[in-house]
């Protein structure tokens, strides 16, 4: 070993963890922190009483938790903190299970341990050297089932270095509210063609076109049809064609102009005027006036004679 500097680290697991039967059990005992020369380090990160974070020889993990600590789930230590006063006997809930993923490459070893709880999964990434040093520690909570796609995130990131790459995420069908429904009918009615529907909802043409089948206002948009290809053109409704027409077109609301739109709208005001009053498309106005209008209470049934 190189040159030591010592700590702590208070050894003790509770009745349902590996290391509960072992004789360190509740002790606190002086650690040697040094490099190793000859000997490689374990697959426990422990964690001392001053707050670093080392890995010790394989010796060391069998010592604290006897010879099968290969085949424990075990990815740190302590893994909790536990109460030294013994507690009343209950019963003991099951730990959560740990799943663990390691890789080594060039003198560099890391661990991935997923830990199930009661909050959602705990994932943890450790890296040492092969002296044992902590060279990396990422950790943090994951919505469920979440790991794939952080996984897709890494390989995107090592596949272009320095890059800003989006990955691409799973395409599922997307439902149509009323509202929506009934604003493609209204913008049909205006004029509107399906390639404006589609800018304005954030839709694909051909969902605005199948949903106008759908609604018996335009023809199947099937592969047989008579109209000819529309010649090349370049795209249209580009956010500054937008707003040659309506200033705030895709601009966020403010609150005092919610409160405006809804005062506006109770003095009688039309959708026409709000549009060139706000700056807006149709759809921008009858959408937002959905949120900021009070719902209709219903009518009282008539009384009983």
């Amino acid at each position: 070993m190189g040159r030591a500097t010592y700590a702590t680290l208070t050894f003790r697991p509770g009745p349902a963890d590996p290391g509960a039967d072992s004789s360190f059990a509740g002790q606190t005992l002086r650690v040697a922190v040094a490099s190793i020369d000859e000997q490689v380090a374990g697959e426990i990160a422990y964690r001392l009483d001053n707050g670093t974070v080392h890995y010790a020889t394989d010796e060391v993990d069998e010592l604290l938790f006897g010879i099968d600590v290969h085949r424990l789930p075990i990815s740190s230590w302590p893994p909790v903190v536990h109460d030294p006063v013994p507690a009343a006997p209950t019963t003991t809930p099951a730990a959560p299970p740990v799943l663990s993923w390691e890789v080594s490459d060039a003198g560099r070893h890391y661990t991935l341990a997923l830990t199930t709880g009661v909050d959602g999964p705990t994932v943890e990434v450790t890296g040492a050297d092969n002296e044992g040093q902590l060279i990396a520690q990422l950790a943090g909570h994951l919505p469920g089932g979440d790991l794939a796609l952080v996984a897709r995130v890494f390989l995107a990131a090592a596949a272009n270095p320095g890059a800003s790459t989006r990955v691409p995420a799973a395409r599922h069908p997307r439902s149509w509210s009323e509202q929506e429904t009934a604003y493609v009918a209204s913008r049909h009615r205006d004029g509107a063609d399906a390639e404006a529907i589609a800018v304005e909802l954030g839709r694909t043409t051909n969902s605005i076109r199948y949903k106008l089948h759908g609604l018996g206002l335009a023809q199947f948009p099937g592969p047989n049809t008579s109209r000819p290809p529309a010649p090349p053109r370049t795209p249209a409704y580009t956010m500054e064609d937008l707003r040659q027409v309506h200033p705030n077109s895709h601009r966020p609301w403010e609150p005092e102009d919610d409160k405006r739109l809804a005062r506006r709208a109770a003095e009688g005001a039309s959708i026409s005027e709000l549009m060139e009053e706000f700056g807006r498309n149709h759809g921008a106005i009858t959408s937002r006036l959905a949120r900021v209008q009070p719902p209709v209470a219903p009518s009282p049934p008539p009384a009983a004679p």
